[in-house]
């Protein structure tokens, strides 16, 4: 149990690219007087565009992801997933070595 752990820890310095956010479609509307996408009626929105989501304490903000910057976008949600679900896994370990085990682990030390 410690030494599965002791891997999970481990493995942590192995996230780099960890990115909090969510890939999102959105059309724009743009500054051109008379375009399709100012129209009173069934205005037509340019794109969808895709763009990052991203929550910090304050606010939400977006940026435009052409194709390389969604490439590093996407990976970095999925480090964040993976790196949550890492996290979880420690917690869990450590509960049980906290209810079960702690004695038995420390005490004897």
């Amino acid at each position: 149990m410690v030494k599965r752990r002791d891997k999970l820890t481990q493995k942590l310095a192995d996230y780099k690219n960890i990115l909090r956010g969510t890939v999102v479609k959105r059309g724009n509307i743009c500054g051109k007087k008379g375009c399709k996408c100012k129209q009173s009626r069934n205005p037509i929105s340019h794109g969808p565009y895709q763009y990052l989501s991203h929550r910090s304490r304050q606010k939400t903000q977006m940026v435009f992801l052409n194709k390389t910057k969604l490439t590093f976008a996407r990976r970095g949600i999925e480090e964040y997933r993976e790196l949550i679900d890492t996290i979880y896994q420690i917690s869990e370990i450590n509960f049980q070595i906290l209810r079960y085990h702690y004695r038995r682990l420390y005490d004897e030390k």
